[in-house]
């Protein structure tokens, strides 16, 4: 680790330039300031662009972490979660206070490197961490945070997110896109990535899944026992879930002898033979998008509606009405979305709308299904549709993130009969590679593009990304 020092001018210096230019002011050192509530994003260039406009109490500055370590207590039947997070991080400046994002749920006791540390709730989710002594920008530190309470989910456009729970039967931590802060303390901003231990202690008729592998299964008393999960690969806060239930657990060989681990509920096993069609699933990307970039595969069938497939990592957790198409876009999120994410939340659809293209791919490969009949289909339906048209692709605006998700698959047919197939497969297996595991806006991605085909793509970006309009024909069937 390296740590920055300031060097500080030597007071005796300090007073003789005070003295030369006629005064006497006394050298103030520098104070210590309060990282921000809400992360500020700065471009590589330098240029500060701010909070999330979305979310902008999402996420903290003044911090990055590099892991969470979660052990959990869970009741099923009176729905109590007791928990302990502890949150390694290093500052990013000197810190005389920070804040994580924790919704609802009773804050018991913080700590910071060991010392009890002040702190209040603010807002909808503020946790507010006041430590006794500054934390030195460079510093390695580490919070302890113990809470407890019955976790809430959080109402969205697409459906309930977050922490949903049946007394007596399953809780599952699913869905975008600040789900995560419903279950534990975090740093709930997309560009902060880090990884995740979770230690579940629960009846033993319970059994538990997450993102990662399965480390240990011990007994924790008369009839219980604590399952740990880690997944060592840094994940955005969105793409984190967790399944507690009686699951009925299936393991699947995929192709090179790995094993994938999927769980269903006992009123879901019809999905077996969905969740059984993963090897061929991952064969078919890995034809597509390059290498598989996760460390684990599977997945959580569950018997409840969602009104979404979460993406999650290593690990999707798929609804009542899940079909072989949520898989494969499930699965396509593994290098598109959990693999290369967005900055802000307004980039939802840039990840998005390649892992639900992936979808059309298996179908034209498997289904024998003709793209370019299904796109002038769907363009001939939403024509003169001025709503559909409206919202752009690169603002959709808050709330409504996932929306105009069939306008950003039919950009990327569009794009794909624009650059021909070469290119087209080359931007889609090689953005990921560049950017594993990391943060890219549509600013990025039109670079790349425009990079890899050595085109000017303004008008196409103009038209498709930033348009509330229909594209004219000649970008709405490019090469026709």
């Amino acid at each position: 680790m390296t740590v920055r020092l300031r060097w500080q001018e030597p007071l005796c210096t300090a007073l003789l330039a005070t003295t030369m230019i006629g005064t006497c002011q006394t050298s103030a050192a520098a104070q210590p300031s309060p990282g921000s509530d809400g992360y500020v994003h700065v471009s590589p260039d330098g240029t500060v662009l701010g909070a999330d406009p979305y979310y902008p109490k999402d996420g903290n500055g003044g911090y990055d972490v590099s892991g969470y370590s979660l052990a959990l207590d869970y009741a099923p039947y009176s729905m109590l979660l007791r928990g302990k997070a502890t949150i390694t991080a290093t500052a990013t400046q000197d810190l005389s206070r920070f804040n994580l994002d924790l919704r609802g749920l009773t804050v018991r006791s913080v700590t910071v490197d060991g010392v009890a540390a002040a702190f209040r709730r603010e807002g909808e989710h503020e946790l507010v961490i006041t430590p006794r002594n500054p934390v030195t920008e460079g510093t390695r530190f580490t919070v302890v945070v113990g809470y407890d309470g019955r976790p809430e989910p959080i109402s969205t456009a697409r459906g309930r997110v977050g922490w949903l729970a049946t007394s007596g039967d399953s809780a599952v931590a699913t869905g975008q896109p600040h789900s995560a802060m419903t279950w534990f303390p975090v740093n709930g901003t997309e560009v902060d990535k880090a990884t995740l231990r979770v230690s579940v202690t629960v009846l033993d008729e319970f059994s538990v899944t997450g993102n990662g592998f399965q480390v240990s299964d011990s007994p924790a008393g008369h009839g219980r026992h604590t399952v740990t999960l880690a997944e060592d690969t840094a994940l955005a806060p969105s793409t984190a879930m967790l399944g507690i239930g009686r699951w009925e657990v299936e393991r699947i060989t995929l192709p090179g002898g790995r094993t994938a681990i999927n769980a269903y509920h006992p009123c879901a096993v019809d999905k077996r033979k969905i969740g059984g069609r993963l090897p061929e699933v991952l064969e078919f990307l890995t034809g597509k998008f390059g290498d598989y970039p996760q460390s684990a595969a599977g997945g959580l069938f569950l018997d409840r509606s969602l009104g979404y497939t979460h993406g999650a990592q290593t690990r999707p957790v798929y609804g009542r009405t899940a079909t072989v198409a949520d898989l494969v876009y499930a699965t396509a999120y593994q290098w598109w979305g959990a693999g290369v994410s967005g900055k802000m939340w307004r980039d939802a659809l840039m990840p998005e709308s390649i892992a639900r293209y992936a979808v059309w791919l298996w179908d034209e490969a498997k289904n024998g299904a003709d793209l370019d009949r299904r796109y002038r289909e769907l363009v001939a339906r939403v024509r003169d549709d001025a709503g559909f048209w409206a919202p752009k692709l690169t603002d959709p605006g808050k709330g409504t993130e996932f929306a105009p998700t069939t306008k950003a698959v039919l950009m990327v047919h569009a794009l794909r009969r624009l650059i021909g197939d070469e290119a087209f497969f080359q931007i889609v297996a090689g953005f990921p590679v560049i950017n594993p595991q990391g943060n890219q806006n549509w600013h990025d991605f039109e670079l790349y593009v425009s990079a890899m085909t050595q085109r000017d793509l303004g008008e196409f970006n103009h038209a498709w990304l930033d348009g509330t309009v229909r594209p004219p024909d000649e970008l709405l069937f490019p090469g026709k």
